[in-house]
This record gives C-alpha cells, structure tokens and sequence, in this order.
C-alpha cells in the first residue's frame, strides 16, 4: 500500500474509533450524532422519550454509512486504484462496497420498521409498553417518563456512552444503542462486583466503580447492568425505594478519604520493608491504641535536601490506617489531585515524609 492510503486508513480508523466511542475531546468539538443533527433530535430535557427514539435510529445509520465513508475517502486518496469504476476494481474491494452499501440499507430497514405505528415498534417503546395500564398505551408511560425526567431531584451521573438516571419511578441507563427502563417498584438491585482503580484518568485520583445488576420482576424487562463511583452510591440509595443486596463481600468506599486509604496502603506495599531489630519490641499504636505499631518512616532520598524529606528517629509507633489518616489529615481538601505527591510531618517529630517514605515493618 502506498503512503496516502496508509496515511488516510489510520486517520480514518482514529476517527471512526472516536465517533463511536466518543471522547471529551470530541464532545468539546461538537462530533457526536446528538450535536450535528440537534435541530431534528430536539431537546432531551423537552421530551426524554421522543428524544431518545430518534437519537438511537440516528445514530445506527450514522454509524452504519461509516465503511461508506471510507471507501469513498479511498477513491481520492488511492485514485490509482479507481475504485470509482466498482466493475474495474479487484474483488477484496467489491466486497467491501458490497458491504458497506448493505449495512446502511439494513439500517434503514430498521429504522423503518421502528418508526411504523409511530415509532411503536421502536425497543424503547415496547418496554415502556410492558407498563402500560389497560386501555393505556405506551405513550402515556412515556408521557410520566418526560415529566419525571425534568425534575431537577433526578439522581443522574455517567459518561454519554453509558449514563444512568434515576427518578421517582424509574431507573434508566442510557447507551449508544439502546435506553433500559426499569419501574422502581418491581425491581431487584444486586451489587455485583467493585472495581478499583488508582488513579482515574479524568482526575488524577483513586476511584472504585460499582457495578449493579437492575433486574425486574417482569421477565419480558431484559436486565441490565449499570456503573457509577462508590462516592456516588450514597446519594443513590437515597433515590432509590429497593434496597441493594451484594451478592459477595464487597466493601464499598463513599468517601474520598476510604479511596485514598485504600490507594495509601497499597503504595506502601511496594516500598522497602523495614526490619525491627531482635531486641526491639512493637507496642500499640499511639493512636487507634488497638492495633500493633506496623510502619517506620525511612529516608528513601540519597540527597541531604532531596525532595525536602527528612530523615525521622522514631521507632515504630503507628500504624498502617492511623498514619494514612494522619496523611490525609494534612491534606488541603480542595485539592485532592496533589495528595499523593505531597509531603507532610512525621507526627511524633515532625520531619517532613512522602509515601515513598513509608516502609511496613517486617
């Protein structure tokens, strides 16, 4: 393959990743379905519902005309190849012409057949249907649906790609693809696992994501599963009528002071341990006073002034959880994305530490 068609083949491959599985950068440019065709979607705070039946079909066949794209990219950057003239062009490529014209014609299909009975056909519209009072069609769950989604009490959190929402009545999770309705009242929510990470990319800080399983007493309601940040669990469970049952023994961090704990303690494994020689022995923490002194503060800078950490005296007199609280203590609240590079005194002596300084006793 020659440098132009190589070249666009990455670009558009980067491109079509990104329209898919949108980004912020994209989503600060305006390159999502949602943006470029707004003026027919309409407003989702307006009608949740509407909104979202014409979005998922939109974005289907936008997303559908994207190998379409790519071959008629190609007929200029590999012109050579006269990809223009279909009859004159080698097999592999009529196939990937053949391809890239059925899928958008089979979204199309679709398309068409949700939007007959006015977009009662439409997966969105069937669940809302399973609802429906006798003698009430789905529309009038859609209509409750609308109101409850313009309350500004809704509980809502997520990326575009993966949103959940929570009202008085209903728990939703909004996907590219598809939006899950489930009633509050005959719902099951079961806590399946927790995922911990030490860092999130958006940032900088420690972060647990929870993952739920929302299933409803219905069997003809698929269920469907939904994520969020332990910090926001709380106000969750608050929105909620059903209780959560774990399914395992999963300990859930609310706070930003249990995520950093967790991400303290696990970096203080990896530092060298310290050895208490034979005629020492440990007492308790001075300050749970419950648990045996576990760590002893070590220089790790080579330089006298290096990284402003001192070398600390002390015996070992606390342990892991007291001095991860002491840490966090001396922390500035308003700005947890500088707490684990910062260093804070020793709280016997006063010499200033930083976790790498940190070491579990052996």
């Amino acid at each position: 393959m020659d440098s132009p068609e190589v070249t666009f083949t990455l670009a558009y491959l980067v491109f079509a990743v990104c329209f898919v599985f949108t980004p912020t950068e994209f989503h600060s440019a305006g390159l999502t379905v949602q943006n470029l065709l707004s003026g027919w979607l309409g407003s989702e705070d307006a009608a949740f519902v509407p909104y979202h039946l014409r979005r998922t079909a939109a974005t289907l066949l936008c997303h559908s005309l994207l190998p379409l794209g790519y071959y008629v990219g190609m007929c200029f950057a590999a012109s050579e190849k006269q990809l223009y003239y279909p009859s004159q062009t080698p097999e592999t490529w009529r196939a990937f012409l053949l391809l890239a014209l059925m899928l958008p014609a089979i979204a199309c299909t679709l398309i068409y057949y949700w939007s007959r009975d006015r977009w009662a056909r439409h997966p969105l519209a069937r669940t809302l249907a399973l609802y429906a009072l006798p003698r009430l069609g789905w529309r009038a769950v859609a209509s409750s649906v609308n109101t409850e989604f313009r309350r500004i009490d809704k509980f809502a959190t997520g990326v575009p790609g993966a949103r959940v929402i929570v009202t008085d009545t209903w728990v939703m999770k909004v996907t590219t693809y598809r939006v899950h309705v489930a009633q509050q009242q005959d719902v099951h929510l079961t806590l399946m696992e927790s995922q911990q990470h030490d860092l999130s990319p958006d940032s900088h800080l420690p972060v647990q994501l929870l993952t739920i399983r929302v299933a409803s007493a219905n069997p003809a309601v698929q269920a469907f599963d939904i994520r969020l940040n332990s910090t926001e669990y709380g106000e969750l469970c608050e929105k909620l009528r059903a209780p959560i049952r774990s399914v395992a023994n999963v300990v859930i961090h609310q706070s930003l002071g249990d995520l950093f704990l967790e991400t303290f303690a696990s970096l203080v494994e990896v530092n060298p341990a310290y050895s208490v020689p034979g005629s020492q022995d440990l007492e308790a923490c001075i300050g749970c006073m419950q648990a045996r002194a576990s760590v002893k503060l070590v220089k790790s800078c080579q330089a006298a002034a290096a990284g402003e950490c001192q070398q600390c005296r002390c015996r070992p007199m606390w342990c892991l959880t007291c001095m991860g609280k002491w840490f966090a203590s001396r922390q500035d609240p308003q700005r947890p994305d500088t707490w684990l590079a910062s260093r804070v005194p020793c709280p016997t002596c006063r010499a200033r530490f930083c976790i790498l300084d940190v070491c579990a006793v052996r």
